[in-house]
């Protein structure tokens, strides 16, 4: 595949709809935490993919070509240099869970108090994505 063709442009009013489905995943990733019988890596993976989507929101909603990947450093680098999200990079961390964790449990125990951070992590990148969107209802 070429570089080219790994990037698409979506009508800036996608922005809104991509921002309903993080708010999806943000309030899967909590009912995922209280349930006694889930992997709590999975809540992990849905925080990372609310956090995905809120970026390719923000993109879409400045008419910026989205590459499709699960990489939250790559879409931070397609960020405009004076958009500064909360946590920049270090949102990079959350990326295992969209990989390898989803294959494996781990070599350490996640804590709900780790959830506990990276999901209030997750609501201000949210909130921020949403105070950038140049997209009216």
């Amino acid at each position: 595949m070429s570089p080219g063709s790994q990037e698409r442009k979506f009508n800036p009013k996608y922005a809104l709809e991509l921002m309903r489905i993080a708010e999806g995943d943000f309030n899967t990733a909590i009912a995922i935490s209280h349930s006694k019988e889930s992997r709590l890596e999975n809540a992990f993976f849905m925080a990372q993919q609310a956090i995905e989507k809120a970026l390719k929101a923000v993109l879409v909603s400045l008419s910026l070509p989205i590459p499709l990947v699960h990489d939250l450093g790559i879409l931070l680098a397609k960020l405009p240099v004076d958009l500064n999200p909360p946590y920049g990079y270090e949102l990079n961390e959350l990326n295992q869970y969209a990989t390898i964790r989803r294959y494996e449990e781990g070599h350490y125990e996640l804590t709900i108090d780790e959830f506990e951070v990276v999901i209030k992590k997750c609501r201000e990148m949210m909130d921020w994505s949403i105070s950038q969107m140049k997209v009216t209802k």
